[in-house]
């Protein structure tokens, strides 16, 4: 019984913590869902709103360039100036050929441009190209080329990429007049200094694209020249400016003014990874908490235990013995006869005796219950001093007493010698005390033994033949012992 009641409150404790685990869990789960969606919000904002920054950064950028080759035509000699004409005076051409040159130089002083230059028509420059440009026309067709691509493009200015497959610059060219082509470019890098990037943004992607899709500038240097991802293609669609919520990524798209794109890349995990931080802390202090409350439940129920077991001790020890005189009670003394009786060894003689005091009635009547139930302790406790802890000492109800004995004793007349014995001191010891104090009310006691035969099978047989005995006995006088004799009614 003790254990099963261990075992309930263990599993109370269990079905508690793990209840209020349960509950934390949920409640976290449910607030983290809900702050991951206010923070995806929130971030959408601060993404296109830097989204939005960089595509004015890029705007102001470009717009810088195209003023640049606009101031070009401010000069009207300078518009009107043509290399194949044949009959040009020289001189006035090379002056012209000077102050052009010396124009371009003043306006690309402050700027990092890796081409600033006019090309004409018979391929002659003027203004500076860098050797990746010089070495794509070694061999002419510059003018050519920069006219077609004004002519694909049916456009009189137009920025381009990918000029011979290369990635490194960003292009623009510009008609200067039917026989020339003006042409800045710029090292794509330099738009790094463009695209600051938040620093509670860190680990977004951000991209430059032109209508092709592909990717003209990117923080991710590996991707620059390569096509935007099929993927962000399909979430994005037809949506020129504004945000979507991909599967695992947070995709913002501003427009420029050159028709190019700035496209921002947030992976879902670092917008809410501060949020999932705190999660995993929280749902780790809740694991903490619960276990504290796990073991302070397992101590605080060890501590009950202890208690419930002293207090069902308590109990169990009221339930069996008699609590005037602490020996077993009638139930609890039958009970175990009976146990006794039924695993009987034939090397073992088992013996009940049964007590009844005389007088004891006149005890109560003279000097009241409070002085009979005193009469009643000091027999029990004579009992107990003359039998010991090796027979069962029982109160039977009222002032019958009865003790059961197991001797390692084979035969029935040494047995009944050994029951003379017992029954002997305890009378010797009866006589110097309650024999002397109660001898003008003649308290006595008489008693009747059986011995525990063979085929006896519970206790009652036993207990009706001594009482038998005892009850004889106190007809034919008070104060007398009378042992069974194998079995029969004599003394």
């Amino acid at each position: 019984m003790g254990n099963e009641f261990k075992k309930t409150q263990l599993r109370t404790i269990i079905l508690f913590s793990t209840l209020i685990l349960g509950i934390s869990l949920y409640i976290v789960l449910l607030l983290t869902g809900r702050s991951n969606i206010f923070m995806r919000e929130n971030a959408a904002s601060l993404i296109s709103a830097s989204n939005r920054q960089m595509e004015l950064n890029i705007d102001s950028y470009l717009t810088k360039v195209e003023k640049a080759s606009a101031l070009l035509f401010s000069n009207s000699t300078n518009y009107t100036y043509n290399p194949t004409d044949k009959n040009a005076d020289p001189y006035t051409q090379l002056q012209i050929s000077n102050e052009i040159n010396d124009n371009i130089t003043d306006l690309s002083l402050l700027d990092n441009y890796a081409d600033f230059a006019i090309i004409y028509s018979d391929d002659e420059v003027i203004g500076s190209l860098s050797k990746v440009t010089k070495n794509m026309y070694a061999d002419g067709g510059m003018y050519e080329a920069f006219s077609n691509i004004l002519k694909q493009n049916d456009e009189h200015s137009t920025w381009y990429f990918g000029l011979n497959d290369d990635i490194e610059h960003i292009y623009y060219f510009e008609r200067f007049n039917k026989y020339s082509v003006i042409l800045i470019s710029f090292y794509s890098r330099e738009l790094k200094n463009v695209f600051q990037i938040p620093e509670q943004l860190n680990g977004m992607n951000v991209s430059l694209v032109n209508d092709d899709n592909r990717i003209l500038y990117s923080n991710d240097s590996d991707e620059i020249g390569l096509e935007l991802p099929t993927s962000t293609v399909s979430y994005l669609g037809s949506l020129r400016n504004g945000s979507v919520m991909a599967d695992k990524a947070l995709i913002t798209s501003d427009e420029c003014s050159n028709g190019w794109r700035v496209i921002c890349t947030v992976p879902v995990r670092l917008i809410v990874q501060d949020n999932n931080r705190f999660m995993e802390t929280t749902m780790l202090v809740i694991l903490a908490v619960v276990g504290l409350i796990l073991i302070f439940g397992i101590i605080e129920t060890s501590r009950i235990n202890v208690t419930a077991n002293h207090y069902v001790d308590s109990l169990q020890e009221e339930a069996h013995h008699d609590r005037m005189t602490g020996l077993y009670n009638n139930e609890e003394f039958h009970r175990m006869a009976n146990r006794f009786i039924q695993e009987m060894s034939a090397d073992k003689m088992m013996s009940f005796t049964i007590f009844d005091l005389d007088n004891f009635k006149s005890i109560n009547d003279q000097h009241g219950h409070l002085e009979g139930d005193n009469v009643l302790r000091r027999f029990s406790g004579l009992l107990s001093e003359t039998y010991g802890s090796e027979f069962i000492l029982g109160r039977l109800g009222g002032d019958e007493f009865g003790v059961f004995g197991c001797m390692d004793i084979v035969d029935e007349e040494s047995a009944r010698e050994e029951l003379r014995r017992y029954t002997d001191a305890l009378r010797s010891r009866f006589q110097e005390s309650l024999g002397r104090d109660y001898a003008a009310d003649g308290l006595s006691f008489c008693s009747g033994t059986s011995i525990v035969l063979s085929d006896d099978q519970d206790f009652e047989r036993v207990f009706s033949r001594a009482d038998t005995l005892l009850y004889t006995g106190k007809k034919n006088g008070k104060g007398q012992d009378y042992f069974e004799d194998k079995g029969s009614d004599t003394i």
